[in-house]
């Protein structure tokens, strides 16, 4: 094995400091259970890499910078250690790398292989779904279910699409016109600017009078998190992939007011981390790595619209440019993908 690749891999060195360090990769230099892979395409998220980019308050203690993002990463392989069993060169694969034009990776860190001719792009925002999917599997969801999902960025529509095509009865809210429209779009029974005072009451109606067997809420602002415990009905469920307060003071109500969280019974679920263990199905089912084949087969079968939710395709060197746009949009909440290959 002779392949040496130049790695260029972008790291955030502080707020709106974005840098493309360079990391020679050889085939030569591989373990046995590594293999050598080039990026092709890597799907921004959106959240995550905006806030870093932002320099927002960090979610754990400990050093923010410097830091790589990203981590929905399509490659091909290139070079394979002695001991890799499961790929050959040509094949492509879905991983957590972040934004990087190579890299070098064991061969049990591969999340899911693409079957042959997948396009890449659609491919690439697999994980976003996944973040959708969880929050879905945590809350129980079952199909003929009452479930609103709260803010239309990637992950809340990507929420939304699931849930229509698995069968549920969709409510989504969102203060920006073309989030909601794209919401209707994807299936979606109605679509509500979250900040009216009557959406509550007006959204119980039609969900039979008892309110929402489960909401999504995928927002920062402490008024969403308002939203979600009025929509919940008794003994709901409300699943959380944002961050409730992140950026914001403290909020002039109680977040866990009693008229809503103890009189209506709700549970609360922290949402978008699922187990990831290579272990037979027999003993968990739901693994990420399973999780993340089954969406990609629904992509690919065109069940879920994975390019519906790429709003642009853009060269990789474009990144501090993207990150700069999606911090000021206004409009609609789509991701971007980089083109490395």
């Amino acid at each position: 094995m002779s392949a040496t690749l130049t790695s260029r891999i972008a790291e955030l060195t502080g707020p709106r400091q974005l840098v493309f360090r360079e990391q020679a990769l050889s085939a030569s230099a591989l373990k046995d259970n590594e293999l050598l892979a080039e990026t092709v395409c890597s799907a921004i998220s959106s959240g995550t890499e905006v806030a870093a980019w932002r320099g927002d308050p960090p979610l754990r203690p400990g050093p923010v910078y410097p830091r790589l993002v990203g981590y929905c990463n399509v490659a091909e392989v290139v070079a394979c250690g002695s001991g890799v069993t499961r790929f050959k060169p040509g094949a492509r694969i879905l991983t957590f790398q972040s934004h990087r034009s190579a890299f070098v990776c064991r061969e049990d860190e591969v999340i899911v292989t693409l079957p042959v001719g997948t396009a890449p792009v659609p491919a690439s925002v697999t994980y976003l779904f996944h973040l959708g999917y969880s929050a879905l599997l945590r809350g129980d969801f079952t199909a003929g279910h009452h479930i609103g999902v709260i803010g239309l960025g990637t992950i809340g529509l990507a929420t939304v699409s699931q849930a229509v095509s698995f069968g549920g009865n969709v409510h989504a809210f969102s203060d920006q016109v073309d989030g909601r429209n794209l919401a209707l779009d994807l299936g979606a029974l109605d679509a509500w600017h979250k900040d009216l005072t009557d959406t509550p009451k007006a959204v119980t109606a039609k969900a039979g009078g008892a309110g929402l067997d489960l909401v999504v809420t995928t927002s920062n602002r402490w008024e969403d998190w308002a939203l979600a415990l009025r929509l919940a009905r008794k003994g709901g469920t409300i699943c959380v992939l944002g961050f409730p307060g992140r950026t914001q003071p403290a909020p002039p109500f109680n977040p866990l007011d009693s008229q809503f969280f103890y009189d209506r019974q709700l549970t609360i679920h922290a949402c978008g981390q699922s187990p990831d263990l290579d272990v037979s199905a027999h003993d968990l089912r739901f693994t990420v790595k399973r999780n993340c084949e089954f969406l990609l087969h629904q992509i690919v079968a065109g069940k879920l619209p994975a390019r519906r939710l790429i709003g642009s395709v853009h060269p990789w060197e474009k990144l501090p440019e993207i990150y700069d746009q999606l911090a000021h949009r206004t409009g609609h909440g789509l991701t971007s993908v980089l083109q490395w290959k």
